[in-house]
């Protein structure tokens, strides 16, 4: 019977020390928090003028472009630069003016 309660009390002891190191970890473990990456500093960047208007989608001829006078620029093939160094600005592949 003794070593039925010393082995009780020993598994409430082992118990009670994991329960208490579980609440102080909590206390003192920082939150954790995740941080949008504000930039990509290796990745490929075009920069393409305001003034070319909406981007209106890919085709075969490259990434459209329609400005309010109804022309539209055809991107095929984008210089890549990145946000260091930008290319300012992208030769045009095909350009169709409305008149």
């Amino acid at each position: 019977m003794k070593s039925k309660l010393t082995w009780l009390g020993q598994l409430c002891g082992l118990l009670l020390a994991g329960v208490a190191g579980g609440v102080v970890g909590r206390i003192h473990t920082a939150p954790l928090s995740v941080h949008a990456q504000e930039r990509d500093l290796t990745g490929c960047m075009v920069v393409v003028p305001k003034s070319w208007g909406e981007y209106k989608g890919g085709s075969s001829y490259g990434l459209a472009f329609q400005d309010q006078a109804g022309t539209l620029r055809f991107l095929a093939h984008p210089t890549c630069g990145n946000i260091l160094s930008p290319i300012d600005a992208p030769v045009v592949d095909l350009k169709v003016e409305r008149r």
